[in-house]
């Protein structure tokens, strides 16, 4: 006598919507980190740039626009902070990003970068 093999539709249709909403999860989740790659990249870039050179804090803030702008995350120049005195400065972002998942419920996600210029 033979075993039945294999599993039930209720099992195979549960597996496919578990697959479905983490995969829709993940497509709703990957524009915040594609943002977010976007900026430290901007910041690495600028750190590196500012060992050869010493910036003012009014030169940082205007790099820091047009290099957000050209990569499409000028929208997040208003969570920028460039503090600091002469060529001592400091940059330090933290924000957050909600996106609407099913409903009333949202996926939140915080970010946070602080680049220290002076050294």
């Amino acid at each position: 006598m033979y075993k039945q093999r294999g599993g039930s539709a209720i099992f195979l249709l549960m597996m496919m919507v578990l697959a479905f909403s983490g995969f829709f999860t993940f497509l709703k989740v990957l524009p915040l980190y594609t943002q977010d790659w976007s900026v430290e990249t901007v910041l690495e870039n600028i750190q590196q740039e500012s060992t050869e050179n010493k910036f003012t804090r009014s030169r940082v803030y205007d790099m820091l626009q047009k290099r957000f702008s050209i990569n499409g995350v000028s929208e997040l120049m208003e969570f920028v902070e460039v503090s600091g005195a002469g060529s001592n400065v400091i940059i330090d972002m933290e924000y957050e990003r909600r996106v609407p998942l099913i409903s009333n419920i949202e996926l939140v996600a915080t970010f946070n970068h602080y680049i220290d210029l002076s050294e």
